[in-house]
């Protein structure tokens, strides 16, 4: 009987060690360690979820802004040279009307 007692004793004490070093290495309950663990790889899941959005919303807003920057730079430009043959292009027009060339073929004869 002493024996079964003693028995028991040492059993509930290395029961005891391994659920305190358990809570010490990983926490209290287990049940309430799993949750968690779960619940922390959820939020970092939709914190890197997040990152890569506003990662991918960075991109696609440069890459928009630019090009319709260059857009603007080329209808500035077309607008630039449209003025300046509107300033040019009468004299030449009105210089080629009155002075036509001779078409090649015309040329021999």
């Amino acid at each position: 009987m002493a024996t079964e007692f003693d028995n028991q004793l040492i059993e509930s004490v290395a029961v005891r060690r391994n659920r305190v070093t358990d809570a010490l290495l990983y926490g209290e309950n287990p049940t309430e360690r799993r949750w968690k663990a779960t619940t922390k790889q959820f939020l970092f899941s939709l914190v890197a979820a997040a990152l890569i959005t506003a990662i991918c919303i960075g991109i696609s807003f440069v890459s928009n802004m630019l090009a319709t920057r260059a857009e603007e730079k080329k209808q500035r430009q077309d607008q630039m040279q449209s003025s300046a043959a509107a300033f040019i292009g009468p004299t030449q027009s009105a210089w080629s009307s009155s002075n036509p060339s001779p078409s090649p073929g015309r040329m021999g004869n």
